[in-house]
């Protein structure tokens, strides 16, 4: 379909920016992404054990990744203005310089220049790659394409952490790294030879004559409303995520190796997730499964204290929170990709800054909803964040397709 002059929505680059082998290509380097982004958490101990410093100045890693990843919007912003494939290169090239000054760190300082470089990879790569996506793949099947590029993310943890977990044990923290340094690099190559340029966006149609608008296209207030809809899905997640393992341990008894099982479990359902969205968001319409994602998520949320009587009904709920939320935030990735076309990479952006934020505030009140009122007030909350997206959703967020005025 060509796109009428001056109109918003990019122009459509070749047929082969959505075949399978340039959403291999993708695939790749998103499980790279994610390896380095997921392994770290479990294995943090050990990493400050090799580096001889504690626990608490070790985590300063973490906080280094994420105020870089906190600058999200930028690198969005520099995607729309220089090309989406020119930021997702810039984004492998930083996986791979950061994850081989990490993987040869010899102190402290070294190892916070490579985090820094790993939030900046993830952070750049994953906007633009996006966009790049929805540049080049109709609406119609935009859904499915994006859900499997998004099995990257239970994949890197089913496959990577436990990978992980024996070459730390083998050869100590820093050997994980270079594995991520290979993929990345491969990923960075095959990237440049194999994904065909979209070139630059197409800044946007001008306002009409005498129009008085005031916003750029991503800050019209629908889309601000879109973004707050992803801010609560991961926050009412993430405000359960902080304490399940503790949940875990004091009302089962479980040992550390045992909650390592029951995470392997949550990787399962966010596969099922995500496998779920690219089999049923096109079909059924983005927003209509994102609302029917979130209603169901409401439910898992209150009956997660029901099922908690005993372990198998405990792991189910656990389970079915994740796979609801995990459905529902996948199938949100398509229709934001429409509701600003002409200034996808920055709405994309926005979203990755607005769901960390999502996390850290959920990460700082999981932990005191559960000393003040245990497991089901943090049920409570979730579901209560998970009901007011779901009612965002329905009243203020409208499905945009191609060429649709407003």
């Amino acid at each position: 379909m060509t796109a009428p002059a001056n109109t918003s929505t990019p122009a459509t680059p070749p047929a082969s920016a959505e075949s399978p082998r340039t959403l291999g290509v993708i695939l790749l380097g998103r499980i790279a992404l994610n390896l380095q982004t997921r392994f770290v958490y479990p294995f943090l101990p050990a990493i400050s054990r090799g580096l001889g410093v504690p626990l608490e100045t070790a985590s300063l890693l973490l906080t280094a990744r994420f105020l870089v990843s906190a600058l999200s919007p930028l690198y969005g912003m520099l995607a729309d203005r220089v090309g989406r494939r020119k930021m997702m290169l810039a984004g492998l090239a930083a996986l791979v310089v950061g994850a081989v000054l990490a993987g040869i760190a010899p102190t402290f300082g070294v190892a916070l220049a490579a985090f820094a470089l790993l939030g900046f990879s993830k952070a750049s790569y994953d906007p633009a790659m996006q966009a790049y996506l929805a540049d080049a793949v109709p609406y119609e099947r935009r859904g499915r394409v994006l859900s499997l590029v998004e099995l990257s993310w239970s994949l890197s943890w089913f496959i990577g952490v436990p990978a992980a977990g024996f070459m730390i044990a083998a050869a100590g923290w820093r050997a994980p790294f270079w594995p991520i340094a290979g993929l990345g690099l491969i990923g960075l190559i095959a990237t440049w030879r194999l994904c065909p340029d979209c070139g630059h966006p197409d800044p946007g149609k001008p306002a009409a004559p005498g129009s008085r608008q005031t916003w750029p296209t991503w800050a019209a207030p629908s889309t601000l409303l879109a973004l707050a809809v992803t801010m609560l899905l991961v926050f009412a997640n993430e405000n359960l995520f902080v304490v399940y393992g503790a949940w875990l341990e004091d009302k089962f008894g479980l040992a550390i190796t045992a909650v390592g099982l029951a995470s392997l479990g949550i990787s399962v359902a966010e596969l099922l997730g995500e496998g779920a969205a690219a089999g049923l968001v096109d079909r059924i319409g983005k927003r209509r499964a994102v609302l029917g994602g979130l209603l169901l998520n409401v439910a898992a949320y209150l009956l997660l204290p029901r099922l908690a009587g005993e372990l198998a009904g405990a792991l189910i709920g656990v389970a079915a929170m994740f796979l609801t939320f995990e459905f529902s935030i996948v199938a949100f990735i398509p229709l934001l990709t429409e509701l600003a076309p002409s200034a996808r990479g920055t709405v994309m952006a926005l979203s990755v800054a607005i769901m960390a934020l999502g996390r850290l505030v959920g990460s700082l009140s999981g932990p005191r909803l559960w000393r003040v009122g245990g497991l089901p007030l943090n049920a409570a909350v979730s579901a209560g964040a998970a009901a007011v997206a779901a009612l965002i959703l329905w009243l203020w967020v409208r499905e945009k397709r191609p060429n649709q005025p407003g």
